[in-house]
């Protein structure tokens, strides 16, 4: 984190010069006058960096022009003003958290770049950056190589395509060629789940991208909507456990990602979760330390109450 932060600041610093001059900038005014350059140990490693910087900015879109003398010799850099203007940016707390979660998934993948870009333009228009990028979140979400499946997946739910691929279920050693409408991709305990109807079973089904072998073939067949075999576009879920719980602000992120009604998002205290079972509540409950409570049901709060004191007698300690 800290890395992009300084790699940000260089950056903003060295737009506002090149666009705050009405004259061509000079590469030794650059490096004397601009912070984050002064630095440098020697004049190969500020060149090194101000090219690497001068592309990075033009990768994003911003035309850093190069200006020649009479004799065609480098004069200097500038940002044309009416040529650079950025619409502002006015993300709600939640689509904020939204990007940061998804940096997280795409940050070791093929667009890692476009991430990073997109980050480093929400921070420089952002006051507090760990307001909508908490440091709870880092590394809760991956994209590793057994999901592979993703992008197509991804792709055939939004061109609404059937797919085809082979699968090997958990209680079988033997592939098996699978014809699936894909509705819903999730990620649930570190692993990504694709939710949709199953035409090889004639059935809605739930299926594990690690379990997928070899490629993802998106076809040419429309798929089947959710609400022809859900209702209300959505496929259906068990009900499983729910509870309402009170947590500090922006504390708890493993239970405010199944919350029902996360409100404003890292500053509400109090919402509800669902859950599939009641032992996976406890879990959820007992990780997140002193900074979770839950209200109700009953249920629920006796079997976090037992959880705990069964962890302080464990460990020797004396229940409250």
């Amino acid at each position: 984190m800290a890395d992009r932060v300084d790699r940000t600041e260089r950056l903003l610093n060295l737009v506002f010069a090149l666009m705050g001059s009405e004259r061509p900038v000079p590469r030794g005014q650059i490096r004397q006058q601009v912070p984050g350059y002064s630095a440098t140990a020697s004049d190969a490693a500020f060149e090194r960096m101000f090219e690497r910087d001068k592309d990075e900015l033009r990768s994003m879109g911003i035309p850093v022009e190069t200006i020649l003398d009479d004799f065609g010799d480098v004069q200097g850099y500038v940002i044309p003003a009416d040529a650079y203007a950025m619409e502002p940016i006015d993300l709600s707390l939640a689509e904020q958290t939204a990007v940061a979660i998804a940096a997280q998934v795409w940050g070791r993948a093929v667009v890692a770049p476009v991430v990073d870009t997109a980050l480093r333009k929400l921070e420089s228009v952002s006051l507090d950056p760990d307001s909508w990028m908490p440091s709870d979140l880092q590394g809760t979400v991956q994209l590793t190589c057994s999901d592979a499946a993703l992008m197509p997946l991804m792709t055939a739910i939004r061109t609404r395509r059937v797919v085809t691929f082979d699968y090997r279920a958990p209680s079988s050693d033997v592939d098996t060629s699978r014809t699936v409408s894909p509705w819903r991709l999730t990620s649930h305990e570190g692993h990504w789940l694709l939710r949709g109807h199953d035409h090889t079973r004639d059935a809605e089904r739930t299926f594990r991208l690690s379990r997928i072998q070899g490629v993802v073939t998106v076809t040419a067949q429309p798929s089947i909507p959710a609400s022809e075999e859900a209702g209300e576009g959505t496929p259906t879920q068990d009900a499983g456990v729910t509870a309402r719980v009170r947590a500090r602000p922006r504390r708890g992120a493993s239970l405010r990602r199944v919350a029902v009604n996360p409100g404003e998002g890292w500053r509400e205290d109090e919402w509800v979760v669902q859950v599939p079972t009641l032992d996976r509540l406890v879990s959820l409950v007992c990780a997140a330390g002193p900074d979770v409570v839950v209200l109700e049901p009953a249920e629920a709060v006796d079997a976090v109450r037992e959880a705990l004191t069964l962890l302080v007698d464990q460990h020797g300690g004396a229940s409250a």
